[in-house]
């Protein structure tokens, strides 16, 4: 087995912040929540589209949701969900712990002052990236965190491990 690592890492309020961007993003885009979300683009679009047709203009109903929408996503996405990232960095003392990463062929392992998990690949529920963090999703709604400048130019090997093991990307 090739094993990776163990490589040191700390978390940071940024990092964390940048990861709930990416989980809320993805659960507004997949699952009941993006049919849901992609139900109410439908209707605001079908209901400009009668507007426009029936009127020729848009009705104050129309124009409130096609403000209220975007303003919405928008205070939801610059404002809400930083405020739950930086709040779970300070509520978590295990997320704020320096710890160390290492994987192989079979598993990935994290290991702190508060403990070790050891993770067989073929129980990651997904996984996904950003520029700047590897999420492995252990359930649906659970992931751990992985600065990808700790890896060391490492992170590429990571996700070619996790493809091969067959784990799906969120």
């Amino acid at each position: 087995m090739t094993r990776r690592g163990p490589y040191s890492y700390e978390v940071t309020e940024d990092l964390v912040v940048e990861a709930m961007r990416r989980h809320m993003v993805r659960r507004m885009t997949h699952g009941l929540v993006g049919r849901l979300f992609m139900t109410v683009l439908v209707l605001l679009a079908l209901l400009i589209a009668l507007d426009l047709a029936f009127y020729g203009r848009l009705s104050r109903a129309s124009l409130a949701f096609l403000v209220a929408v975007p303003l919405a996503l928008a205070v939801i996405n610059l404002w809400l969900v930083p405020q739950l990232g930086r709040r779970q960095f300070r509520q978590s003392a295990a997320l704020r712990a320096p710890g160390s990463f290492e994987w192989d062929d079979g598993a990935v392992r994290f290991t702190s002052e508060r403990g070790e998990a050891r993770i067989r690949l073929g129980e990651l529920h997904r996984w996904d990236e950003t520029e700047n963090i590897v999420l492995l999703y252990q359930t649906e709604m659970f992931f751990n965190l992985v600065p990808k400048a700790d890896l060391q130019g490492e992170a590429p090997e990571l996700v070619a491990r996790l493809r091969a093991a067959g784990v799906k990307r969120n």
